[in-house]
């Protein structure tokens, strides 16, 4: 449960640290300087003491682990060897206990029937009966259990996809508001942009009205400067094409950089990704072993309170 905490921890602290540098760039983007590199390394370094922090839990928790699988193993052997005491002492009371009843049962039905032989026939007939039902009664009790324990292991299934679920939707949750805030911020620029754009074209069409009031008082004198500029307009227009394709490009560069920015994470420290994975690995191996170790626990207890019963109903049943 605690290793399960950390994971999603570790996510959010992933993503909101991708947030932070990413607002930190747009901030210093916008004034035209360089984020400071020592802002950098402390949030570098505080990241990484957690991440050692989280190591060192996660290091702890395997102790346990392990202390715990011993332990448990003691218990098994423990309860194994009792297991195979107490089988014993069952069997044995058990082929008593039909030796009883047989003798009772031909000394009953002998006079009954009136013979040995057909006395024995009926009473080896009733106990085999008796041990196949007994047999099946064993195998339905075996397969409740079989049951059960599928069942515990479905709700225990169900109950990590909610858990999973439900960590799964905050992240996805962190990462919606941290691309609405992205583009919110790119809208803001395109907005910019746009102003900036219309400020120049006011200022063009103004421009371009007096040089055609002017023009006008002076157009028969210039006939060669007409020429100049209307080559000077055609080359403004290609010019300003040049532009708009050179800031659609400008742009589409821009945002392909902020989603590699925002993708990358941890991805530049290759030597603590491939340390996470092996323990995460390790860690998963152990949950595994641990969980087949409590259910063989489980099977057993069952299988040692059904004996003790039976004992104790054959106790009963010898006593009457």
């Amino acid at each position: 449960e605690q290793y399960r905490l950390l994971l999603a921890e570790r996510e959010r602290t992933r993503q909101y640290n991708g947030h932070l540098q990413f607002k930190l760039y747009e901030i210093f983007r916008k004034k035209g300087e360089e984020p400071p590199r020592a802002e950098l390394d402390e949030l570098v370094s505080d990241k990484e003491q957690r991440y050692a922090r989280y190591l060192t839990m996660l290091e702890e928790l395997r102790n346990q682990l392990a202390q715990q699988k011993a332990w448990y193993q003691l218990q098994i052997d423990d309860l194994e060897q009792q297991c195979t005491e107490k089988l014993g002492k069952v069997k044995a009371d058990w082929l008593a206990f039909q030796a009883c009843k047989k003798e009772v049962a031909l000394f009953t039905m002998g006079r009954q029937m009136g013979g040995k032989e057909a006395a024995m026939k009926e009473v080896e007939q009733i106990q085999a009966k008796e041990q196949r039902k007994e047999k099946e009664m064993s195998e339905v009790r075996l397969e409740n259990i079989k049951l059960q324990h599928k069942v515990e292991k479905l709700e225990a299934s169900l109950k990590a996809q909610e858990e999973l679920a439900e960590g799964l939707h905050l992240i996805d949750f962190e990462q919606l508001k941290i691309e609405n805030q992205t583009y919110n911020e790119k809208i803001e620029e395109r907005n910019e942009e746009l102003l900036k754009l219309r400020k120049k074209i006011t200022n063009t069409v103004h421009i371009l009205t007096q040089l055609k009031e002017k023009l006008q008082f002076v157009e028969a004198q210039n006939q060669n400067q007409r020429a100049h500029l209307i080559e000077t307009e055609a080359l403004v227009t290609q010019k300003r094409e040049i532009l708009t394709k050179t800031k659609q490009a400008r742009d589409s560069l821009r945002v392909h950089n902020l989603k590699l920015r925002q993708k990358c994470g941890l991805l530049g420290s290759e030597a603590l990704l491939r340390d996470f994975e092996k323990k995460v690995d390790a860690a998963e191996v152990l949950s595994q072993q641990l969980e087949m170790l409590k259910r063989h626990y489980a099977g057993l207890t069952l299988t040692c309170k059904a004996i003790k019963k039976k004992i104790k109903e054959a106790k009963s049943f010898l006593l009457e």
